[in-house]
């Protein structure tokens, strides 16, 4: 079987330190070689898997929608495809391996989503998506917390703009 690898990261800055794109292909190439798939594609991009706007995941969908034959669709693990158990994109990858179209591989998850699967793996895949949503929502709740309690102790949430200077709050002796 031919294989398709996916590895993502969620922002540039991500990329730039160059340790997460490569240890995911490095993983992904290690897997298809023990399972004797021959790799058809490598994908690696940093693109955000909780918005909607994901222009470079698109065309990975297109490419994939495109094959005429049976291809194995290999990530690290189930939220380096999304992060938001409401992306159709998913569902559209979902239906096309219950139908037999395509293969799901989630290596470090150890999940496989194709036509034979159980009430149980469908039930684990769910689950995964769901921790995936929620660890992005925690994050957010964690983030503006912080925020909040910065407001309350009169601190800034940022530098200042450009232009403008940066004071530090001076402690006065009496």
């Amino acid at each position: 079987m031919k294989a398709i690898l996916i590895a993502r990261v969620s922002t540039e800055e991500q990329k730039e330190a160059g340790n997460s794109l490569p240890a995911q292909i490095v993983r992904l190439e290690k897997y298809c070689q023990n399972k004797g798939f021959e790799i058809l594609k490598v994908c690696s991009f940093d693109e955000s898997a909780y918005t909607n706007n994901r222009e470079e995941f698109d065309q990975i969908i297109d490419f994939v929608i495109s094959q005429k034959e049976k291809i194995a669709v290999c990530c690290d693990k189930v939220d380096r495809i999304s992060r938001n158990i409401f992306d159709t994109r998913v569902s559209t990858l979902y239906e096309k391996a219950l139908n037999d179209e395509i293969e799901l591989h989630f290596v470090s998850d150890g999940q496989i989503i194709n036509s034979r699967i159980s009430a149980v793996e469908k039930f684990q895949f769910s689950i995964s998506l769901g921790l995936a949503k929620y660890y992005s929502d925690a994050i957010s709740d964690n983030v503006k917390r912080a925020q909040e309690q910065k407001l309350r102790k009169g601190e800034w949430l940022a530098k200042a703009p450009y232009g403008y200077k940066n004071v530090k709050k001076r402690k006065w002796a009496y």
